[in-house]
């Protein structure tokens, strides 16, 4: 039996250590040059995505839990 609850719970730290990692690329790119600004908007994007889709998968974890419990 899979532990729904669990393996949200990962999804949703896995994203909180994300999001921190997003949080410091923003505070990076306020004292890059333009040049950087640039590679950094691209790496924050496709970690938003990334984010994005651990909440995603977290949130259908937690309401499998919540259906199976």
């Amino acid at each position: 039996i899979m532990n729904y609850f669990e393996w949200s719970q990962e999804y949703y730290d896995t994203a909180e250590k994300i999001e921190n990692t997003i949080l410091s690329l923003k505070a990076k790119r306020k004292n890059a040059v333009f040049s950087e600004k640039k590679e950094l908007d691209l790496r924050i994007s496709k970690y938003r995505e990334i984010y994005n889709e651990c909440i995603q998968t977290a949130d259908l974890l937690f309401e499998r839990y919540k259906g199976a419990a």
